[in-house]
């Protein structure tokens, strides 16, 4: 009967391995093609082109690296596959804030633009020429989406569809009421000039307003940070008060767990504090 229970446990043992490995490998396997997909996207989107064939091979050297060194300085196995999984997760966080700081930075350049529009088409010009003039004034991003939309017009691609492309790589309202307002004007004719103008007069009251919801939820972003950094600073504080605590707490399964439990809620609150404080108008 031993020898049945240990043939049945090395079984039962092998099979949990092949599921957790099929687990494993699928779950890479699906975050490398959104992680592939993301960073290909964003780079393109934040106009920087490079080859990303051995992008996820570094980041695997990386997150193995970080995770073999922590391993062989603290001989924690939770700590070294904490560090390893930040290591595969910071750098798509990271290229998705870059583009988010991008939109943001156009959205802020688009009144001024759709102004200076407005006073190159009221001078006779034609929209062609107001981008022209747009462009050598503005700065990055503006001037690349614009500059963008005449070189796909060089190419044969209609306004309309240039400024449908870019309403794709700029989701946001301000861009989809300007892009919405010259293709209706380029279709149904009309005064463009006052129509942007007064659109431009709108998105920027709109920006203020922003400005002024994200100067009212400070005091509240402020406090979810310092809670969130209240429990790494009483572990610093206790290392150094009670050394024989933490050296339990750092070195021991149950201490390792409570710690990694210990950073998962960590962000959670603060994904969910950042979702509380978010206010679109």
């Amino acid at each position: 009967m031993i020898y049945v229970a240990l043939i049945l446990s090395g079984i039962s043992l092998g099979i949990a391995f092949w599921i957790g490995q099929q687990i494993i490998t699928h779950a890479m396997n699906r975050y490398k093609t959104v992680f592939m997909q993301d960073a290909r996207a964003g780079l393109r989107e934040i106009f920087v082109f490079i080859d990303i064939t051995h992008l996820w091979p570094a980041l695997l050297s990386l997150a193995t690296g970080l995770a073999l060194i922590s391993w062989l300085m603290i001989d924690s196995v939770v700590i070294s596959a904490l560090l390893a999984l930040m290591a595969l997760i910071l750098p798509r966080l990271a290229l998705a804030r870059a583009v988010r700081n991008r939109l943001s930075n156009f959205e802020r350049q688009l009144p001024d633009a759709l102004l200076a529009m407005s006073c190159a088409l009221s001078a006779g010009l034609s929209i062609g020429f107001a981008l022209r003039q747009v462009i050598q004034d503005a700065e990055a991003p503006l001037s690349q989406e614009f500059g963008l939309i005449l070189r796909e017009q060089r190419v044969g691609i209609s306004l309309a569809e240039a400024l449908r492309n870019l309403n794709v790589r700029m989701p946001c309202e301000s861009v989809q009421m300007a892009t919405t307002l010259m293709r209706v004007a380029a279709i149904s004719g009309g005064s463009l000039a006052v129509l942007l103008e007064q659109l431009s007069v709108t998105i920027r009251e709109r920006l203020h307003i922003d400005m002024k919801i994200s100067v009212l939820t400070s005091q509240g972003k402020m406090q979810a940070w310092i809670v969130g950094a209240l429990p790494f600073v009483l572990l610093g504080v206790l290392s150094a008060l009670d050394p024989y605590s933490i050296d339990l707490m750092l070195n021991t399964t149950i201490g390792q767990a409570v710690l990694g439990l210990v950073l998962c809620l960590e962000c959670a609150g603060i994904y969910l504090l950042s979702r509380i404080l978010e206010i679109r108008v």
